[in-house]
């Protein structure tokens, strides 16, 4: 797999477990989990999410280039809190947290569900 062949890769698919039970406690279910291979036209996304549908789907496996994209683009206003997520699980639970806010909270910009996101990681 060439993603291997980069390095360290995360395994997203292999923590499902843990990111139902984190949907479980804000009242969604395992059927808003999804995983795939890719996100066509979008090489450097590790999740999306389709807030009416409550779908929030992971790549199956996310390269560190990609886990680095996020915590120094979307996530760059938050330095600090962004030290508190470099462990790839609590990566994988921020980046879940922050799009059941988006479920939750539709008219929350995505700024504000990734504060909410990060206070939240702390009690997952």
């Amino acid at each position: 797999m060439e993603a291997e062949a980069a390095g360290k890769v995360i395994d997203a698919e292999s923590h499902r477990e843990v990111l139902e039970n984190i949907l479980m406690n804000y009242g969604l279910g395992p059927e808003s989990l999804e995983f795939t291979d890719s996100f066509p036209n979008e090489p450097m996304k590790v999740a999306k999410c389709v807030k009416i549908a409550r779908k929030i789907t992971f790549k199956k496996v996310i390269t560190q280039e990609e886990k680095e994209a996020v915590l120094a683009g979307e996530l760059s206003l938050f330095p600090e809190e962004v030290k508190g997520i470099q462990d790839d699980l609590v990566f994988l639970k921020h980046t879940l947290l922050k799009y059941i806010c988006g479920i939750q909270q539709r008219w929350q910009p995505d700024h504000e569900c990734a504060k909410w996101a990060f206070y939240h990681v702390k009690k997952n």
